[in-house]
Parts: C-alpha cells; sequence; structure tokens
C-alpha cells in the first residue's frame, strides 16, 4: 500500500480547493476561464463559483474578459513573504551604523504573542571590553526588557489585555515591574513616546534602549534595540536615544513607512 494513502488530509476541501485555485492562476500568463478552471482542478462549476466570488470581492482575485487572474491581494502578501524573509539583511546595515556610532551591543527583535516572549533575531556584539552580550534566538520576557515592553505596547487592546490577564510576572530583579496595572501604565507611556528602556530589570547591571522600526501600514515590523552595562547606558541616556530614532527612521522608510 502507499503510505501517501495512510497520512490525514491536509486540510477541509474548500482551503485545499483555494490553494489549487492559486497555485493553477499563478502559472497562468492570461488567467483561466471558469471551464478551464473547472477542468484543471477537476472541481464542478458550481462549486468553484461559490470560493471564486468572495475571493474576487476581495480583491484576492480578479475577473474580467470571462477569465480569472490573481488579484493585488495576492501579490501583495507574496511581496510581504518575500520582505519577512529577507527582513534581517535589509536591517543589517542600521545595525552596523549603530554599532559604529554608539560603541555597544545591538540588536533586532521580534515579538511572539502566542509564547510571550522576544527574540533578537540578529546582533552585533559591543567591541567594548566590559560590554552586554546577548544571544541571538533566545527567548526573553515581556514585561522586563526594553524590546519585549515596547513591541508589547504596540499591539493591539486586546492582544494587551490578554497578556495582562494571563502572563507570569516574574520578578527577574528587584526593579522587574510585576505590578499589572503599573505594567499597563508603562505600555501606554511607550506608545505615546516610541522609546522603550529597561535598566537592570531583567539582570542586575545591564541595560536595554528599543524604539520601533514601522512597516508601510504603520505596524511594527521590529524594534531596534542597544544594549550596554546599566551604568554606562545611564550616563549616555539622552545620546542613545537620539541616534536609536534617527537610524529607525531610516530603517522605517527603507521599509516604506512615512
Amino acid at each position: 500500500m502507499d503510505t501517501a494513502e495512510l497520512q490525514p488530509p491536509l486540510g477541509p476541501r474548500s482551503v485545499t480547493r483555494i490553494l489549487g485555485l492559486f497555485e493553477t492562476l499563478a502559472k497562468s500568463v492570461d488567467g483561466l476561464s471558469l471551464a478551464e478552471l473547472s477542468s484543471t482542478l477537476e472541481s464542478p462549476k458550481s462549486s468553484l463559483l461559490t470560493l471564486l466570488r468572495p475571493l474576487v470581492a476581495e480583491g484576492y482575485l480578479t475577473h474580467g474578459g470571462s477569465r480569472y487572474r490573481l488579484g493585488p491581494f495576492i501579490y501583495r502578501l507574496a511581496s510581504d513573504i518575500l520582505a519577512t524573509r529577507n527582513f534581517p539583511k535589509l536591517m543589517r546595515p542600521f545595525l552596523e551604523e549603530l554599532a559604529t556610532k554608539s560603541g555597544e551591543s545591538v540588536y533586532l527583535s521580534v515579538i511572539d504573542m502566542d509564547s510571550h516572549v522576544v527574540t533578537h533575531i540578529d546582533g552585533i556584539d559591543s567591541q567594548n571590553p566590559v560590554r552586554y552580550v546577548s544571544p541571538l534566538g533566545a527567548p526573553r520576557p515581556l514585561h522586563c526588557t526594553a524590546p519585549g515592553r515596547l513591541l508589547l505596547a504596540y499591539q493591539d487592546e486586546l492582544s494587551q489585555d490578554a497578556y495582562l490577564k494571563t502572563a507570569k510576572l516574574k520578578a527577574m530583579t528587584w526593579r522587574t515591574v510585576t505590578d499589572r496595572g503599573a505594567l499597563k501604565t508603562q505600555l501606554k507611556e511607550i506608545r505615546e513616546t516610541g522609546v522603550s528602556i529597561s535598566i537592570s530589570e531583567l539582570s542586575e547591571g545591564a541595560a536595554g534602549i528599543a524604539v520601533p522600526v514601522y512597516n508601510t501600514d504603520g505596524t511594527v515590523a521590529a524594534a531596534l534595540v542597544i544594549a550596554a552595562p546599566a551604568e554606562r547606558m545611564q550616563h549616555k541616556l539622552n545620546e542613545l536615544r537620539e541616534l536609536l530614532i534617527s537610524v529607525s527612521a531610516d530603517a522605517s522608510g527603507l521599509l516604506g513607512h512615512g
């Protein structure tokens, strides 16, 4: 017996048909008629029409001259996927600029709301003998890190409320904010200023400052972070804040924001 026969189906039939539609139309330069789609996908015209109409209405497909073609939303989705895959490479020059001008460790961080963590997906360690270094890919809590709080602040209200109700706000040091009301106030302030600062909250003597990188539509793609020993960070906090804001504006501009 063919082992493929023993595997469960990929998903509901309608979802499989939609994916088949997209794949088939992606291979067609001039689009396909309903009859051609029906023949290619081996699906009744009536069933296909049930799928096609809402896809056309939402812009995933276009219909003209009796032929169906991929619509603008699909191309935008493809562009977003490609941009995501290339995102760290796009942001690398800005990390290099931050590292050179600050002399501190710098990181590019993203949020995972399902796991309630923030992760550095790229970074450059400081060449300073006394420095702060954070491993790439290691999950870090949201409530007591500069990029974690920053990215949490830019989530929608429902996501924030769900986090504040369910997350375990563990005290990592004596300075860690564990009060949910106080954290909510901090998130509001971060959203207003666009800057998040954490000093000795995750680990004693370590500090970070983070600002957002914006997508074209104004959503936040990631955080740019400068990390340093707490004492040195406090001495040059204003300088580092201005540097981050300037570089993040350029990075956001590359993504089409502003």
